[in-house]
């Protein structure tokens, strides 16, 4: 379970360019049934590949016009994960983000917080340390995983935009023209590299997550091809990203940033989504910042304020929890993300004056990831830029919107431990009448059977567990130290005033966090 299979083909009779043939692979269980496109990687082999949503048997059959790819029959059987670590594919529970532990219909949830590093490993400019801009790069994919985990986050950030053709390329401008050769066949080497740090992360525990493409203004959007947003060059490419990385876990997808700039951006969005839904095979979670789309796995909020955007927060936002709970509970049949990089003291060193330079500073960066879980679970984006990237990313490293300071690391690492297994049960709610006595949030199930709390410079704490069947236990952790969790004892239901022993920002867990409980949800 959620280790892929692939399965080689050899094929002499093709003809034309061969990223246009068509055939395909079905996967068939007593239960489901799942189909895949085949893809063409050299020579004359093309490859298809399989990942198991349930164990058990599944037939495979091929069908294509070409005969050598057409008529190809077998089976394979899926059993019970070996890796506990590896989960399988994100989707969603209502507005919850949710990941498939067992097989398809046993989740837990999820906090989606992604983490960028543009300076060391993601250059959006030309450099020797971007990952994508070189075929021999790939080894520094594990640096990079690592760098993630240090800084307290288990999805790490890539952009590909003209890579899909010439690994390294930003922009159309990085070819001879609109109708350049190039453009008529994805470059291999580039998958080779974006499926490596896929099965990286996801052997680790961990994901990814993609922008396909970048700024219209900037020519980096495939309405700058030849033949368009919607032409065959775009259409070859969404085929193959489908078919190649579909079956693997581990992966999410924006169409790209300022999209606003496009002159058909909404409805173009939602056809990208819908190609890409309609030939994966698999549900993977795909985005398009500031639109709201029934096509699209998730709203995507932009963050500047102004725009004509479906979906934006308050100027430099968001403001506060406030906002952020207002945000998400818009649309309760989604999960939602602020996918504007809130990046380490980025208004400080933003290029014109913006007002509460401080929002995201240490604190506000701190208390903006817990604001963001307590509201129910909103995704987040946090890292920083390059300082080779232009001048609304600026970086440099000794400057105030440098590398994250150790304390803010550890206070990272601190909120990805506290969540991880599943802590946000998918029947949370917020209740914030159930704190009293400090500036503090409340996430409680609806059996009552598991709160959290978050308080901010308090040294106790009053909550209401009116209820709460039984005898629960308690446990703390201080949010701006490493991880430790202290033992409060156990509680029943009713109110209670827990003395925390010095002031700082608490989280605190009540209940068993036993694994089995994330199973009691099941996705139809």
């Amino acid at each position: 379970m959620w280790e892929y299979e692939e399965y080689s083909l050899t094929n002499t009779t093709w003809s034309g360019n061969p990223f246009d043939l068509v055939a395909t692979a079905t996967f068939t269980h007593a239960k489901e049934t799942r189909t895949t496109e085949m893809f063409y990687v050299g020579r004359d082999t093309w490859k298809f590949r399989f990942t198991g949503t349930r164990t058990g048997n599944w037939s495979i059959s091929t069908s294509s016009v070409n005969s050598d790819l057409d008529g190809h029959t077998g089976s394979v059987t899926v059993s019970p994960q070996a890796n506990s670590d590896m989960k399988g594919f994100l989707t969603h529970v209502g507005n919850k983000y949710a990941i498939m532990v067992e097989d398809v219909d046993h989740l837990e949830g999820y906090v989606y917080q992604v983490f960028m590093n543009q300076q060391d490993y993601e250059q959006q400019h030309e450099h020797s340390s971007r990952i994508l801009g070189h075929p021999n790069r790939s080894g520094l994919i594990a640096d990079y995983w690592n760098n993630t985990r240090e800084n307290g986050f288990d999805i790490y950030f890539f952009a590909v935009f003209y890579s899909w053709f010439r690994m390294g390329a930003l922009s159309i401008n990085d070819f001879s023209g609109s109708a350049d050769a190039e453009l008529d066949q994805p470059d291999l080497a580039l998958f080779d590299t974006l499926e490596l740090a896929i099965r990286y992360a996801h052997e680790q525990g961990g994901r990814i997550h993609i922008w396909a493409w970048g700024d219209n203004d900037r020519r980096q959007t495939p309405n700058h091809l030849g033949d368009g947003f919607r032409g065959k060059r775009h259409k070859r490419l969404i085929r193959y990203i489908a078919a190649r990385l579909g079956p693997l876990p581990g992966w999410s997808m924006n169409l790209g940033f300022d999209t606003i700039e496009m002159p058909n951006a909404e409805a173009d969005t939602a056809w990208w989504a819908d190609q890409m839904n309609r030939t994966m095979g698999w549900p993977h979670i795909l985005t398009s910042r500031g639109w709201q789309d029934d096509s699209l796995g998730a709203n995507s909020y932009a963050g500047f304020g102004g725009n004509p955007y479906d979906l934006e927060t308050t100027d430099k936002g968001p403001a506060d929890y406030r906002e952020i709970r207002q945000n998400l509970e818009a649309y309760r049949n989604k999960p939602s993300i602020y996918e504007e990089r809130h990046t380490y003291n980025r208004w400080k060193c933003w290029p014109s004056r913006v007002p509460d330079p401080d929002r995201l500073n240490e604190t506000g960066c701190r208390r903006l990831i817990w604001w963001e879980t307590m509201a129910g679970g909103m995704g987040g984006f946090f890292g920083h830029f390059s300082d080779r990237f232009n001048k609304y990313g600026p970086f440099q490293a000794n400057g105030p919107c440098g590398y994250h300071p150790d304390s803010i690391k550890r206070a990272f690492r601190t909120h990805q431990e506290f969540w991880k297994n599943g802590r946000l049960k998918l029947s949370m709610l917020p209740d914030n009448s159930r704190v009293s006595g400090a500036t503090g949030y409340c996430l409680v199930t609806t059996d009552k059977k598991h709160f959290v709390f978050f308080v901010e410079d308090a040294d106790s704490i009053t909550v209401d567990l009116n209820g709460m069947p039984g005898s629960q236990p308690v446990t703390s952790v201080d949010t701006k130290m490493d991880y430790c969790e202290i033992d409060r004892g156990t509680l029943t239901a009713g109110i209670h005033t827990i003395h925390l022993g010095r002031a700082s920002d608490w989280a605190l867990a009540v209940g068993r966090n036993l694994m089995f409980d994330a199973f009691i949800i099941h996705k139809n």
